[in-house]
């Protein structure tokens, strides 16, 4: 995909990034991997973007988010690209780049086999590189070559059990599969339960039961809206009533059309089949990658409170209401608060029973899970910055991968062993 307007600004080292903030810049990169985000529809699933992992000679690795289908499709792992017209930005700590209306992408070495095969100069002629960008292209084809194949996240590669190693230690898990790489675990071949270690790249809430206009749709990626210093939509978007056993949404007037028609009658997580009515938190996705692939993790409720350092929807929708109480609320803020209060109450009824379950009421009062909550987002989005998780999932291979194929059961920080 060649860009006919020219170039809007430098072709830049991916490590000199930082200092065009909000410009336009050129880029020509080695692509590690590419991750399409999506969420399903009742027909079919819909791409909101697509995230590629790129390095050059000056910067190993770097992200770009490219909103166009049309780009993504041609961005494979393993080629080297020039991505024109592209325009840096930073959210948090993390600075990356996005593609806009006027971006384009070349691909100028593919497939990857070229990259080793080929000489220089043949891969030169072939690619049609322009004069401004000759230099850049023989410093990324001999870092590539000189990195290694090990480097690169690549689908030629061939991941070995055992060839990653582990760095956590338990004993009693002979009923769950330990795989090495999330490579092995999608090429599972039939449904169990899974233990692996993962890095969380995104946090995905498929908006479905309001409509987004193109320029809202960056409202499903949680990252974004962590790096705002005012989100007040956040609690309201994660959060809703329903069962806290089984995972599944009551309020109907906020769910999405694959919600409505796939509501469970029974709770299949009850001894009764009765669904146990508390605010949860809305199903949502991980996205996991490893230096071999990438995962999409379906996250319930109860998975969800593991996920946030063990505080309840209730809790964090109740400080987060006492914030906003001096404002004016609206009706359906209303219903919920009512659900979440009738809930609290009836735990603290239980609770203050006992001399040791007041004072854990009563220092639940003094909380602000609220705040709590946001710091704890916000630290699991760490990207590149954080050790890997150990996750255990279940693996249900009759289901859509982009939706409960891979469903988060619990996670742990592992432990580095030491003599």
């Amino acid at each position: 995909m060649t860009s006919a307007i020219g170039w809007y600004g430098p072709l830049i080292d991916l490590s000199k990034a930082a200092l065009h903030i909000g410009d336009f810049v050129q880029l020509l990169v080695f692509v590690h991997r590419s991750t399409p985000v999506q969420f399903k529809l009742s027909k079919g699933g819909e791409v909101i973007r697509t995230d590629i992992q790129v390095g050059d000679d000056s910067r190993p690795f770097f992200s770009v988010s490219l909103w166009q289908k049309q780009m993504a499709s041609i961005a494979v792992a393993g080629d080297v690209i020039l991505l024109q017209n592209v325009k840096i930005t930073k959210f948090g700590d993390a600075v990356e780049a996005r593609t806009e209306n006027c971006s384009s992408l070349l691909p100028l070495i593919h497939p990857f086999e070229s990259l080793v095969s080929k000489g220089l100069d043949d891969l030169m002629v072939e690619s049609r590189v322009g004069t401004a960008a000759r230099e850049k292209f023989r410093k990324v084809v001999k870092w590539a070559r000189q990195a290694g194949a090990t480097l690169f996240n690549t689908k030629f590669q061939s991941f070995q059990k055992g060839q990653l190693s582990r760095n956590w230690k338990v004993p009693g898990e002979s009923e769950s599969r330990r795989c090495f790489s999330l490579s092995e675990v999608s090429q599972l071949f039939d449904s169990c339960k899974a233990i692996f270690s993962a890095f969380i790249g995104e946090m995905f809430l498929p908006i479905t039961w309001k409509a987004l206009g193109d320029n809202e749709k960056e409202k499903m990626f949680i990252s974004r809206r962590l790096s705002n210093v005012v989100d007040d939509s956040l609690v309201e978007d994660l959060i809703c009533t329903g069962c806290r056993l089984c995972g599944s949404t009551f309020d109907m007037q906020y769910r999405s059309v694959v919600e409505q028609t796939s509501f469970p009658l029974y709770c299949p997580k009850s001894s009764n089949h009765l669904h146990a009515v508390s605010m949860i938190y809305r199903p949502f996705m991980l996205y996991l990658w490893d230096e071999s692939d990438y995962m999409p993790l379906l996250v319930r409720n109860k998975a969800a409170e593991l996920l946030f350092g063990n505080i309840k929807a209730e809790k964090v929708y109740l400080c987060y209401r006492k914030q906003k109480q001096n404002q004016k609320s609206d009706p359906k803020d209303v219903d919920m608060e009512n659900d979440c209060k009738v809930v609290a109450d009836s735990c603290s009824v239980s609770e203050d029973k006992t001399a040791e379950g007041r004072r854990k009421h009563q220092l639940d009062r003094k909380v602000d899970f609220h705040l709590v909550w946001l710091l704890l987002l916000k630290m699991l989005l760490l990207q590149g910055k954080n050790s890997p998780y150990k996750f255990e999932v279940t693996v249900n291979l009759n289901l859509d991968r982009e939706y409960g194929r891979y469903e988060m059961i619990s996670l742990s920080i592992p432990c580095i062993e030491t003599k």
